[in-house]
């Protein structure tokens, strides 16, 4: 078996527990600490679960690891779309089923308001769950200090950084030379993340259950240079030629990293997936069009 199918059968067999389809009985609640709405839907949210499974864990923290601890079948995150990826961050490769209740502004992650839960979430006690299984990235930086290694749910971005000069850095593929990028940086993005900073650097919109990276470049100096869309079965190493101080490479907005020339980001698979319980009332495409305007046609005045 090759590397790369070793990989995405390591996949399977480490999420095959979280989606057996058997019905949740224990549940855990974290809410985000920086969420004033979180003490009081934390509360309700608590009655509710209650009388329908075992309420296993509840607290306001972004701790999702310590809820882990109890064994938990299904985790509830009242927040945002923060909130849920920092829930993913801590649960590394011990994820487990991710239901988001938007407390938020967009919502995209967190896909259930608090009252659609409770209107029409018992469906979560009854059948297997709706989960939609998203890819992430396991992300290793080699930069002559000990290696830092973490794992991504939307994205991995090199920026130029201060003094914003050009920066420029060389793309493999499984080792053979892709590119010579030169720009303001580059994103590789998950398919999740494909509707975060990737769209907005003029990336493709992927469907979020694909198995796939995609590289945008930001702001590239050349006009031959576009999106790429690349199997997630391959490795990606970004080594960058020319640098500024402030260059750094950024994993879901969280985690800087700096970066100096000849440094290595190596990209691949992460060995488990980010599992996400969508609103069966809704689709992926639902959330395109009615939170960010997918499509939209102009308005007049």
């Amino acid at each position: 078996m090759s590397n790369a199918a070793a990989r995405i059968s390591a996949v399977a067999s480490e999420n095959a527990r979280a989606a057996s389809g058997a019905p949740i009985r224990r549940v855990a609640v974290i809410g985000s600490p920086q969420k004033p709405a979180a003490v009081a839907a934390l509360d309700e949210v608590r009655r509710w679960v209650q009388a329908r499974a075992d309420l296993v864990f509840a607290d306001i923290t972004f701790d999702s690891r310590a809820a882990l601890a109890q064994k938990p079948e299904l985790l509830i995150v009242l927040g945002g779309d923060g909130t849920l990826i920092s829930a993913a961050h801590r649960l590394e490769r011990d994820q487990i089923p991710i239901l988001g209740v938007n407390l938020g502004k967009l919502g995209f992650l967190a896909d259930f308001t608090l009252p659609q839960l409770e209107t029409f979430g018992d469906f979560l006690f009854t059948g297997p769950l709706p989960i939609s299984r998203r890819l992430m990235l396991n992300v290793r930086i080699e930069n002559g200090d000990a290696p830092t290694e973490t794992l991504a749910v939307n994205d991995c971005v090199v920026v130029a950084g201060p003094p914003f000069r050009m920066i420029q850095m060389t793309a493999l593929v499984d080792g053979d030379e892709v590119a010579r990028v030169r720009g303001d940086g580059l994103i590789v993005a998950t398919p999740t993340g494909s509707t975060a900073h990737n769209l907005s650097a003029g990336g493709p919109i992927v469907e979020p259950t694909a198995t796939s990276m995609i590289v945008t470049p930001i702001c590239p100096h050349a006009l031959t240079f576009r999106p790429l869309v690349l199997s997630a079965e391959h490795e990606l190493v970004l080594t960058p030629r020319r640098t500024n101080p402030g260059t750094h490479v950024v994993i879901d907005g969280r985690t800087a990293v700096s970066l100096h020339n000849n440094d290595r980001v190596i990209i691949r698979r992460y060995p488990t997936d980010f599992l996400l319980v969508r609103n069966p009332r809704d689709t992926a495409w639902t959330a395109l069009r009615r939170k960010l305007m997918w499509g939209a046609g102009p308005v007049a005045d």
